[in-house]
């Protein structure tokens, strides 16, 4: 069953991003660039409706970790109790992403932020460049762009470098 749902949920979610037109990086471009409004609705209506989602599952569907909403605030405690079962031994930090994340295990907030903004640049540089987010690549992938496979292909490719190759360097160097 959670396979049908899965499906309807992703055909409904590439419907409508076809639909709108939906980019979240080509909205922040246009706005920047020649003040055009009309695809960054698609950004704030994406939040608005994610923060009302998350709020209206929260209570057809109440379990320990919604009840700690927002996690940075004070979901902290949730995961303290679980660290160790998960091998973790450095010492948990309330400011550091969740565990489970390859690079998590170091209590250095500094690097996460530095990893996390050089990641975010790097996504926004090549979406910028291929003219789209992640998300509509993959919406105009379905619709038969040839550019758009190719960027899937080479994201699929880039996800796959970096968790082989370049997240023992980061860990070693991370120590």
């Amino acid at each position: 069953m959670p396979v049908i749902y899965s499906l309807f949920l992703g055909f409904l979610l590439g419907y409508l991003g076809q639909r709108a037109r939906l980019c979240f990086i080509g909205g922040m471009r246009d706005y920047v660039l020649v003040k055009d409004t009309y695809l960054i609705k698609g950004l704030f209506g994406f939040f608005i409706g994610a923060f009302l989602g998350f709020i209206l599952f929260h209570y057809i569907i109440p379990c320990a970790t919604l009840k700690t909403f927002p996690w940075f605030i004070n979901g902290a405690g949730v995961f303290l109790k679980k660290w160790k079962t998960m091998g973790i031994q450095a010492t948990p930090n309330p400011a550091l992403p969740v565990p489970g994340d390859p690079i998590t295990w170091s209590p250095i907030v500094i690097y996460h932020l530095f990893l996390a903004l050089v990641g975010g640049a790097m996504v926004g540089f090549f979406s910028v460049l291929a003219g789209g987010c992640p998300f509509r690549q993959h919406v105009m992938a379905a619709e038969g762009s040839r550019s758009a496979l190719s960027y899937i292909v080479g994201f699929a490719i880039g996800a796959v470098i970096f968790h082989k190759l370049l997240v023992p360097i980061i860990k070693v160097l991370l120590k």
